[in-house]
């Protein structure tokens, strides 16, 4: 449970008519209208398969920063995380523990698209998967790819690679993940391939997760 959250977390405006060869601005592939639910088929080579629902909450201000909480519910587990834009790209603002909550800022920012999203743009962040702290590489490999799903075909779909690395300070075991994303314009993630390889003194183990967008409401 903790690893499909965490994924598709670091794993979601009005659009003009794309023109070819040329990508959209990241809030294109992140929308933010308030409603918006997403809801996605999850795969885990683990734990078998379930269902995680996303929707986006009114957007609140936040130390003068407007915010966008995005509410991420499985199997009776319920999470918020907080979304914002800069001239950068889209990024994790914070998370809360219940939708009232005071919010805990994640600094420096996670973000989840850059300015330009397009094929060669890459950047790095730092995110935390339990006790681990991981260094992760995105990297923009394609602005045109076209994605079959159950929720439909969509087309002109950006893909990124992240490829990261972590070492729990408590045990020493080691983490590596390779994953891919696929995000469509007005639509957002619309899949997500991962492998979570981990090594300790016991042994190693790993767990591969898709995730597919199986229904979305505007």
């Amino acid at each position: 449970m903790r690893t499909v959250f965490w994924i598709l977390g670091l794993i979601l405006l009005p659009l003009g008519p794309s023109q070819a060869g040329a990508a959209e601005p990241a809030a294109a592939y992140y929308p933010l209208q308030p409603g918006m639910t997403w809801e996605y088929g999850v795969v885990s080579s683990k734990a078998g398969a379930g269902k995680i629902a996303v929707k986006n909450l009114p957007p609140r201000e936040i130390d003068g920063k407007m915010v966008t909480p995005r509410e991420w519910s499985m199997g009776g587990t319920v999470r918020y995380y907080l979304v914002a834009r800069d001239d950068f790209g889209v990024y994790r603002y914070g998370e809360l523990a219940s939708e009232n909550a005071e919010p805990t800022v994640i600094t420096p920012k996670v973000y989840y698209l850059r300015e330009p999203v397009d094929k060669g743009t890459t950047w790095d962040i730092v995110t935390k998967m339990g006790d681990r702290e991981l260094k992760v590489n995105l990297t923009v490999e394609s602005a045109a790819e076209e994605v079959k799903v159950p929720a439909g075909t969509f087309k002109d779909c950006v893909k990124i690679r992240h490829e990261g690395t972590g070492r729990s300070a408590k045990d020493g075991e080691t983490t590596a993940i390779t994953a891919y994303e696929w995000y469509a314009p007005g639509a957002g993630l619309v899949k997500s391939l991962a492998t979570i390889k981990e090594k300790s003194k016991t042994g190693e183990a790993s767990e591969t997760l898709t995730y597919q967008l199986d229904s979305l409401k505007p």
